[in-house]
């Protein structure tokens, strides 16, 4: 798998802080930070776990102050934000930052080359951080933890904290708010308590929030390093020794190529640099443990969106053949279904919270793609249809968030429950009251697949109810066209604000639109709206339209879904391409080479929530679900499509990786 690599103007602070990077461990934890080890967010850390299940995500290993001596001279590999101040400055010694399954920094020390890995295990709370001596003389190695425990939406404290903790000659540990042990593979470990005063994190500074935070260190780790030795310190909540959590290390190291080479057969085809990232990048938002199965909408700080994981679990895990689990995942959704309603999301203290009108209509969606995907009719009958009927019965009669109307399409009593749910205070930002389209466009192409369904399982009263409901709905939907021919936006109160929304009624399998509405509503689209990295929320000709994101809470979001461009909105965009142009899955395949770039940007190997149209720069979440997951299902339809009609060999045995898109 290529590694993905930074040149030199990446490695100093100013453009460093936005150069990240995160590995996941696959049940809700995570480590991550800059290019340059420069913590920037008070979301980042060395070990960032969650302390209850998947939840309550907490810092508990913020970073680490380095120091390496060289006979007579002393060199810092770290580097902080201080006010006014850089210190210190080992980005200046920085010679490389490359990123595959995890990330790697390398050092040059006047003659000593140096190279640093941080790795998590997969399925524990751990991370280990390895320092190897490529080439030069012996040196020694100076490491200091530093610590300030607390949740990772806390705000960080500037007056710092005392930490009790535990030492012995291999390591130390803490029992608050939860027990982690830090130890190191040889060397010493000495107890030296020592403050880092008022360090700044400057992203957070640029977004409005406390950003400062005095940090404490228990000791120091020593150890002398010769060529090729390495030094390995772990921190972690399972109590590891460094020899555990080596073994456990060597046991996953070719889980990544696995990960690669299993998307691939899931789809007959051969390996591309391209296909590797999207893959790995899909599965950092898996959760997995014994108790729970799920997906979490992004990192840092989102956790599990139910309607985040419906519109990503056809890219993210059916499209890389992983369709037990998707089955577990639908099945959890579907039990905590309520009055026809999904969870939109579920908080830190794993509180559902039922505030979104759409989340079931992705979800019938999802058990379509799942259906379509393995063919598994026995699962879908036994585990998701008498959910799928609640959901039916819950629109026609009505539930706290939506209502079938006598022309038989949904309204929406909440105006921000749909995806555009930014408010400002109390108030919708980007206000959908009544018949949002792509709810009804989904509600129409779910008839469809219901009504298909219920003949299969012989259920004559649903087949019956969605044949009605299909006539009038279909004609219904007419309504929606406006004067130009392009789609309102909602109806009743009717809002004709050009938005990418629209796209739906011509991507979904069963359009109500004629095939002349589909072709002038996707060029209107195409036209206005989209970019090479995803489509416009709001046409720049528009008054209320916004060309950056930045600044406090509240200006962000004011421009959130305003003119922001939305990379998962592509995967719609191209579906629509792909039916008005049938046959143009290379050019669709052409139109995705951007984000083998784009993987390069931000958070490295990742997809962020959104892009800033002034700067095109990734902004929001610096990696999202959805964003991974509609540009690897589109790019695996295609990639598929135009394999099939070349009769490339369908080989997924190939050991080097090809770098084409």
């Amino acid at each position: 798998m290529r590694m993905l690599s930074l040149s030199a103007f990446d490695l100093v602070p100013s453009q460093a802080k936005c150069r990240e990077w995160l590995v996941s461990n696959g049940i809700g934890g995570y480590s991550s930070s800059t290019a340059i080890g420069m913590n920037s967010r008070k979301y980042h850390g060395l070990l960032v776990a969650p302390l209850r299940g998947t939840s309550g995500r907490h810092v508990m290993l913020s970073k680490f102050e380095e120091n390496v001596k060289s006979g007579q001279s002393e060199f810092p590999l770290s580097t902080n934000s201080y006010p006014g101040t850089v210190f210190p400055t080992g980005y200046k010694f920085q010679t490389g930052f490359s990123f595959s399954d995890h990330p790697v920094f390398t050092y040059a020390l006047e003659g000593t080359k140096l190279e640093k890995s941080v790795r998590m295990l997969h399925g524990k709370n751990a991370a280990v951080i390895s320092y190897r001596l490529l080439s030069g003389r012996e040196v020694a190695l100076e490491i200091r933890p530093l610590l300030s425990p607390r949740g990772i939406h806390q705000d960080p404290a500037q007056s710092g904290q005392e930490l009790a903790f535990e030492s012995d000659r291999f390591g130390f540990e803490i029992a608050k708010p939860a027990r982690m042990r830090v130890c190191s593979s040889h060397g010493k470990f000495s107890p030296l308590p020592q403050k880092y005063f008022n360090m700044q994190y400057d992203v957070e500074r640029e977004r409005g929030y406390p950003h400062a935070e005095t940090l404490f260190s228990p000791g120091v780790f020593s150890a002398t390093v010769g060529r090729g030795d390495e030094l390995h310190i772990v921190a972690s909540l399972e109590g590891l020794s460094s020899s555990e959590a080596l073994d456990a290390l060597d046991r996953q190291s070719l889980r990544a190529r696995q990960l690669a080479e299993s998307y691939c057969r899931a789809n007959h085809l051969e390996r591309t640099d391209f296909g590797d990232a999207l893959a790995l990048a899909a599965d950092s938002f898996a959760i997995v443990t014994e108790k729970r199965k799920g997906i979490i909408a992004g990192f840092h700080w989102f956790s599990e969106w139910g309607r985040d994981a419906m519109i990503g679990l056809p890219g993210l895990l059916l499209c890389t053949g992983r369709f037990a689990l998707a089955r577990e995942i639908l099945s959890s959704h579907a039990r905590r279904m309520e009055d026809g309603l999904l969870p939109n999301f579920i908080d830190e203290r794993e509180i559902p919270h039922y505030t979104s009108a759409d989340a079931s209509l992705w979800f019938v969606n999802a058990a379509r793609e799942y259906l379509e995907a393995t063919l598994d009719e026995a699962f879908v009958k036994e585990h998701l249809w008498r959910h799928m009927r609640a959901f039916l019965t819950s629109c026609v009669q009505g539930n706290n968030l939506v209502k079938m109307d006598d022309d038989c399409l949904l309204s929406v009593s909440d105006a921000a429950s749909t995806w555009m749910d930014a408010k400002a205070g109390e108030k919708a930002v980007t206000p959908r009251k009544g018949k949002p389209v792509e709810i009804n466009a989904l509600w129409h192409s779910n008839l469809y697949f219901m009504r298909e369904l219920a003949g299969r399982f012989g259920d004559r009263r649903t087949e019956d109810m969605c044949s009605q409901i299909i006539d009038t709905a279909g004609a219904s939907f007419q309504k929606f066209v406006s004067a130009d021919g392009g789609l309102m936006d909602v109806l009743e109160p009717n809002d004709a604000t050009l938005r990418p929304n629209q796209i739906f009624a011509v991507s979904l399998p069963h359009s109500p639109l004629n095939g002349l509405q589909q072709r002038h509503i996707f060029n209107l689209v195409r036209s206005r709206l989209y970019t090479p990295l995803g489509l416009r929320t709001l046409s720049p000709e528009d008054k209320r339209y916004h060309d950056t994101y930045s600044g406090n809470q509240a200006q962000r979001d004011s421009a959130y879904h305003q003119g922001m461009i939305w990379p998962w909105l592509l995967g719609a965009f191209y579906d629509a391409q792909l039916r008005v142009s049938p046959g143009s899955e290379r050019n669709v395949l052409g139109a995705l080479r951007p984000f083998a770039d784009a993987l390069k940007e931000g958070c490295i190997g990742t997809l962020p929530e959104l892009y800033e149209p002034s700067t095109m720069k990734p902004a929001g979440a610096v990696s999202q679900a959805w964003s991974v997951a509609e540009i690897l299902r589109i790019y695996t339809k295609v990639k598929r499509a135009t394999a099939e009609k070349q009769s490339e060999p369908l080989s997924a045995h190939r050991s080097v990786a090809s770098t084409a898109v």
